[in-house]
């Protein structure tokens, strides 16, 4: 089948609006003290940190977990704990919170806080995304299963002291895994029933500990951050942070070049390889072309669905997707070819099946499994630039060819989490930033999470723990290359790239270039310490 280049009727081609009323009802820029940031957001991202997979700049700003990867991705920044102790050989971690720390409303942090937070992540009634980084948790498998209303291994030593114990000894389970916990405020949200807490008024509205308070929030529109001047790290220099909401792509990418933003949001891709030449010369724009994302793209499915059930349907979309000739094309070849979940070279296995082009093997699949060509799939992704339009054709038109109808939509990332939720989802076009390790990949493989989708292999989940048991990177290779070989037999989403994806941002502010050109590859879905309370703007 030939490969669509470029579309170029407008019957293929959907355009999306903006909201004037958010470019010209902003709060302005002030002219005195460090100045206004203001940073590109995503929109359907202002979400509880519980589920949220794209706003958790806003725990880096507004919320904070004890401690923080770094922006360089190799080491950790104290935060909430101002040390720690690792014991038993990694089984047991003893958390020393900082003195001193209060709330945005002036009430003081203290350990209460963080059990509670704990237990809101592991709490099967919360529903939390990413409760999983507490899975090595002592406890975990009996809250889970509700022959324990806590988590046993979290207690309190004392009001500035938390202990918590593993299962078994995981020394990387603090780098890994407890980076993705936020810590809230228990005495708001104590008494909250937890099967109300994903969708509390809190998380418009949020009390932290961080360096900005939250001030203002116009619902699709923006998010106003002020200045903490109480803040343990030192009041930032920065006088407030506007988080600018888009919905559409080339409107964000014209906001950095109208200077109306000083950077474009990461957590999706608004500045395709096609379009970075109209940034490069720009004055006043730097421009990182080729950011490693870390970043496997990918056709989610839902394998509770009979019509996915049957791996053999999984394989031959594989196969009928020309996936080189995509990213020789449409990716201009920056992209590579993914044929398992991990973008990380060390945890590939030698004799994966590289799924080339097959149309006729992949036809062949479909018959053996029974597949019902006159079956319509709907197809949801929630990304706004013109390449993934693109991709998202030319993958409709590869995938009639064997005779697999699906129907595109573009959606709001949240409405996209509530079919999670309720079982309408189907099918649609993802990506998920792992690029910091690969034990990061079980919250969408792992048996029992939300967007396994039933997908449960028991092997696989204890290798995914095995690969945490030590720090030595050949012993781990061992475990997530054993991973690697089964996601690429049974085929749980349908691999297709993983991206690259550019950057840019306005040398307005003082710290901000400076930080994205010594990090090495985009921290997706967690809270990164960037030092954002030393920028400022120049004017």
């Amino acid at each position: 089948m030939k490969l669509v280049l470029r579309l170029t009727t407008l019957a293929l081609v959907s355009v999306f609006g903006f909201s004037l009323f958010a470019l010209n009802h902003a709060p302005a820029a002030s002219q005195d003290g460090g100045g206004t940031y203001r940073a590109g957001f995503r929109d359907g991202c202002v979400q509880s940190s519980l589920i949220t997979t794209c706003g958790h700049r806003l725990d880096a700003t507004v919320m904070q977990p004890l401690a923080a990867i770094r922006w360089t991705a190799d080491g950790l920044q104290p935060l909430l704990a101002e040390s720690w102790q690792v014991e038993e050989d990694g089984r047991v971690f003893i958390f020393n919170l900082r003195e001193g720390v209060t709330w945005h409303d002036g009430e003081p942090f203290t350990a209460d806080d963080v059990i509670f937070s704990f237990n809101a992540y592991a709490n099967p009634a919360v529903g939390s995304r990413w409760a999983d980084k507490l899975s090595q948790v002592a406890g975990y498998a009996e809250f889970q299963a509700g022959e324990a209303d806590s988590l046993v291994g979290v207690t309190k030593v004392d009001d500035l002291t938390v202990r918590v114990e593993l299962a078994s000894p995981a020394p990387l389970w603090l780098e890994l895994s407890q980076i993705y916990i936020v810590i809230f405020p228990e005495h708001i949200l104590g008494e909250v029933p937890p099967e109300e807490l994903v969708g509390h008024s809190f998380w418009t509205n949020r009390i932290g500990t961080g360096p900005f308070r939250w001030a203002n929030y116009e619902p699709d529109q923006f998010i106003e951050l002020e200045r903490n001047a109480d803040y343990f790290l030192g009041a930032p220099q920065l006088e407030r942070i506007i988080y600018q909401i888009y919905s559409d792509a080339n409107t964000h990418v014209a906001a950095l070049e109208n200077g109306e933003i000083d950077s474009i949001a990461y957590e999706t891709l608004l500045l395709p390889v096609t379009e970075v030449g109209r940034l490069l010369d720009r004055e006043g724009i730097f421009v990182k072309p080729t950011q490693d994302a870390g970043l496997p793209s990918f056709l989610r499915l839902n394998s509770e669905l009979d019509i996915f059930a049957d791996e053999r349907v999984r394989q031959a979309m594989m196969y009928a997707i020309d996936r080189q000739a995509i990213v020789d094309s449409l990716w201009e070849g920056y992209a590579r070819v993914a044929n398992t979940f991990f973008p990380q070279e060390w945890t590939w296995a030698e004799d994966m099946n590289t799924y080339a082009y097959d149309p006729d093997r992949a036809r062949e699949l479909l018959e053996e499994a029974g597949w019902d060509s006159s079956r319509e799939i709907d197809f949801v992704y929630h990304y706004g630039d013109s390449l993934s339009a693109d991709l998202i054709v030319v993958m409709q038109q590869y995938l009639a060819d064997v005779g697999i109808i699906v129907n595109p939509r573009r959606l709001d990332p949240a409405v996209i989490n509530e079919m999670y939720l309720d079982g309408s989802f189907e099918l649609g076009y993802f990506a998920l930033g792992i690029g910091l390790d690969p034990s990061a990949g079980e919250t969408m493989i792992g048996c029992g999470t939300l967007l396994a989708f039933s997908y449960c292999n028991e092997r696989v989940d204890e290798l995914f723990d095995l690969g945490l048991s030590t720090a030595d990177r050949d012993e781990r290779a061992v475990y997530y290359q054993e991973i690697s070989q089964i996601l690429n037999e049974e085929v749980p989403a349908v691999w297709l790239w993983y991206q690259v994806r550019p950057m840019a941002f306005s040398t307005r502010v003082d710290g901000l270039v400076e930080h994205w050109q010594e990090q090495p590859v985009i921290l997706f879905n967690l809270p990164v310490y960037n030092e954002i309370e030393t920028w400022s703007v120049s004017e």
